[in-house]
């Protein structure tokens, strides 16, 4: 299994795909629009086989699995994804999956938990925004700078369960100014998370650098 960058890149709507597309997250949606080989691209947690099998052949090296939160969809979505393989013609068990959460996750330890329930999985990112989504949330922070409680809970939920099934964790994208997200990266690195998910690009070059 091919290791993901620590920067993985959230296109804009209306930004290009870069040329170099490894660790870009590419919304099914888009695939049609140039060679995408290398790409991770992202799909709905209930997406089908047809789904799937249209991801591989235009090159997906990864899969994104969005709206991750207990085993049975990691279980499920990797039955789906060999069957997607076979009929791409791929190698089964080839596509690693990379799952995105909003953090509301059984204890890392549960029977329910993500950890042991598919060899595929390859790493584990935390959506802040779906757990805005999913609590109406209109603020994430506090004047400090710091998650509000409850998105620091899942924050930490997200990375406790990515140590438990041995992936590296992947922080949420965030939207700060040059100074503010430099401390928020190396703030990801030294409390345990792999990498961080960066919009636009100049976040990219902040994110690698640190």
């Amino acid at each position: 299994m091919t290791p993901l960058p620590r920067a993985l890149l959230a296109l804009a709507p209306d930004q290009p795909i870069p040329a170099d597309r490894r660790g870009v997250l590419i919304p099914i949606e888009r695939i049609a629009e140039t060679n995408i080989d290398g790409a991770i691209v992202v799909v709905e947690i209930h997406s089908d086989i047809a789904t799937l099998q249209k991801a591989l052949v235009a090159g997906a090296a990864t899969i994104a699995l969005d709206g991750c939160r207990i085993g049975a969809d990691l279980q499920r979505f990797a039955t789906l994804l060999s069957v997607a393989e076979a009929q791409a013609d791929r190698p089964e068990g080839s596509t690693p999956i990379l799952a995105f959460t909003d953090g509301i996750l059984p204890a890392p330890a549960a029977r329910e938990s993500l950890a042991g329930k598919s060899q595929r999985l390859a790493g584990l990112v935390w959506d802040q925004r779906a757990l805005a989504a999913a609590l109406g949330a209109t603020r994430t922070s506090t004047d400090f700078d710091d998650c509000a409680p409850p998105f620091a809970a899942a924050r930490a939920a997200t990375l406790l369960t990515a140590a438990a099934a041995g992936v590296p964790a992947f922080d949420s994208a965030i939207e700060l100014e040059e100074e503010a997200l430099e401390r928020a990266l190396k703030r990801s690195r030294t409390e345990g998370f792999f990498g961080h998910v960066a919009i636009p690009r100049p976040q990219t070059e902040a994110t690698e650098a640190n």
